[in-house]
């Protein structure tokens, strides 16, 4: 069976189709899944942290294209990453493979060559690299038209480009980070605090928190949230704390929705600390 192609962007709904098509063109075997074409525009943290949390739930040789491109068109590298579980990462290389580079492991990178690797008639356009060059390049090579040598000249990992991580930090009885994604769905939050942060520090499910977030120094909210394994543990519309599917802490509320309540956002201005109170 061929390599399945999953593709992400933030194109918005339907914004995927052209690429699909380019890839159904090269082999029409090839099967196509398009996991989100909601990532926040032109936000390539938020495309690192999407691809961290979808490679590690499909096969080996499974080929991703990642589209948030807010450099489209400039010098910044169109790129096909190896991973160490043996899966493709097809992307512009301006950030969104930073979170790859530790989990699973990035084991080699090569830019792709327009020469032979870029859609025949689109020699003239520069701005739908996601259909002209990686939709293109990613078909080919889960068509096995090209192996991973064919998509280029290959350049060191260490000069792939990674944004800037926020730090945590863990202490007893106490964890300090930052809101570092929102899921708007649901209205919940998560942070940069791993579970085992958490755990080290002596914060456990069935515990009470001191929850306090600032947006540069104002605080938005300083209170106690109780801390479960999930949201069927609070009553309908109370707030909880939680471990979150990405491995760190999240906030939410049952059937409701904390971003909104507190007006919430994300990022180097918006610091959590999560202080253990005396049960």
């Amino acid at each position: 069976m061929k390599p399945a192609v999953v593709i992400q962007t933030d194109f918005g709904y339907g914004g995927g189709s052209a690429m699909r098509g380019v890839i159904k063109t090269l082999d029409p075997e090839v099967y196509v899944y398009e996991a989100n074409h909601r990532v926040e525009k032109f936000n390539v943290v938020k495309a690192a942290r999407s691809l961290n949390h979808l490679v590690g739930y499909w096969p080996a040789g499974t080929v991703f294209v990642s589209v948030v491109d807010p450099g489209v068109g400039t010098s910044r590298r169109a790129s096909v990453a190896l991973l160490k579980n043996g899966s493709y990462v097809v992307s512009p290389d301006n950030g969104s493979l930073t979170l790859l580079l530790e989990n699973p492991g990035i084991e080699a990178v090569r830019v792709i060559d327009e020469t032979v690797n870029r859609l025949k008639g689109t020699e003239k356009v520069s701005i739908f690299h996601g259909r002209d060059l990686f939709a293109y390049c990613a078909g080919k090579l889960a068509a096995g038209l090209i192996g991973f040598e064919g998509v280029g000249e290959e350049y060191p990992v260490s000069e792939i480009v990674k944004y800037e991580k926020l730090n945590y930090t863990s202490k007893p009885g106490e964890v300090r980070g930052y809101v570092t994604d929102m899921m708007y769905t649901f209205g919940n939050l998560e942070t940069n605090i791993p579970i085992e942060a958490a755990e080290n520090a002596g914060i456990v499910p069935g515990d009470k928190v001191l929850v306090s977030i600032k947006n540069k120094d104002r605080f938005v909210l300083s209170h106690t949230i109780p801390f479960h394994p999930s949201f069927g543990w609070v009553p309908e519309g109370e707030e909880v704390i939680y471990n979150s599917s990405d491995g760190v802490l999240g906030l939410g509320i049952n059937r409701g929705d904390f971003i909104r309540k507190y007006n919430i956002g994300f990022g180097k201005d918006w610091q959590i600390i999560i202080t253990k109170e005396e049960q």
